[in-house]
């Protein structure tokens, strides 16, 4: 019985390890990709600017955070006494940085939304409502899926609860994407740049909701057991939060450039007046 116990162990330890490298890879990768973009856009903004902490939240700050926890978890042992509470520490860290990551990631998206909307009071409310929800019914939830952290060591179980935060994810993300996609189609017939940034956002956001997806496709093949162990969502997150959030930014930052907007300008990305009419351009 202790070799079984001891082979399956080994096994899923491999595969937690390999998709840390992967999402760790995967992670330095985008930054190289964009770190031209980076230098154009991010790094002319001044320090009191929201977003440009953001993006250095959810590009750097998070890289930071997938390589320490590459090293911690390789000093610690795989399955730790019941007395330690390292695991249970940094596994709440993460735990933690996750729920951050995600909110962040959801309220860029929430203002691309208000943003393509020229700033109309009813998207503010349903948006801020719908995020408003999900905060409040997902943190009790977090909070008690805290106890099912650190217990086993590495190899430990998600709460059956953590469903409900998925299902809350797919309905304020399909929000999102059927907000803008009801403002491209009604501006079909027009033309310009107002035109061009909606239809950069529709693809941007598409494409962030499929990524979403992904991750929740994951997160429920967790509870099927297999090699996909818990923690390795948790990589997977901070690599989807990080590359979608900061891309998101770089996105914004960069159809304001092409509207004109200074780089050094510190209300850039703040602006809503990106709202397009139907005959715009029709002449």
């Amino acid at each position: 019985m202790m070799d079984i116990i001891t082979s399956t162990t080994v096994a899923a330890m491999r595969s937690i390890y390999y998709h840390s490298l992967a999402t760790l890879a995967l992670s330095f990768w985008d930054f190289l990709m964009t770190i031209e973009e980076e230098v154009r856009y991010i790094w002319p903004m001044k320090k009191r600017h929201a977003f440009k902490w953001l993006y250095i939240f959810l590009r750097h700050f998070l890289l930071v955070v997938q390589i320490t926890c590459q090293i911690a978890f390789r000093l610690l042992p795989v399955v730790s006494p019941p007395a330690s509470h390292d695991y249970r520490t940094l596994l709440i860290v993460m735990a933690v940085l996750v729920e951050c990551a995600h909110f962040t990631l959801e309220f860029i998206l929430a203002f691309r939304v208000f943003a393509l909307f020229g700033g109309r009071p009813w998207v503010s409310r349903l948006l801020g409502c719908l995020i408003l929800v999900e905060i409040i019914c997902c943190t009790p939830i977090t909070l008690l899926g805290f106890k099912n952290l650190g217990g086993g060591g590495i190899l430990f179980q998600l709460s059956p609860d953590a469903n409900i935060q998925m299902v809350f994810t797919i309905v304020v993300h399909s929000a999102f994407v059927f907000l803008t996609v009801a403002k491209r189609t009604s501006i079909a017939g027009a033309r310009g740049i107002g035109r061009d940034a909606i239809t950069q956002f529709m693809r941007d956001g598409t494409v962030t909701y499929f990524m979403m997806a992904g991750l929740i496709g994951l997160a429920l093949a967790t509870f099927t057991g297999g090699d996909i162990q818990p923690i390795i969502l948790f990589f997977w997150a901070l690599t989807v939060y990080s590359i979608c959030g900061s891309r998101l930014i770089l996105g914004m930052a960069c159809i304001q450039d092409h509207m004109g907007a200074p780089r050094e300008d510190e209300n850039v990305l703040l602006t809503t007046h990106i709202d397009v009419c139907p005959t715009e351009d029709l002449d």
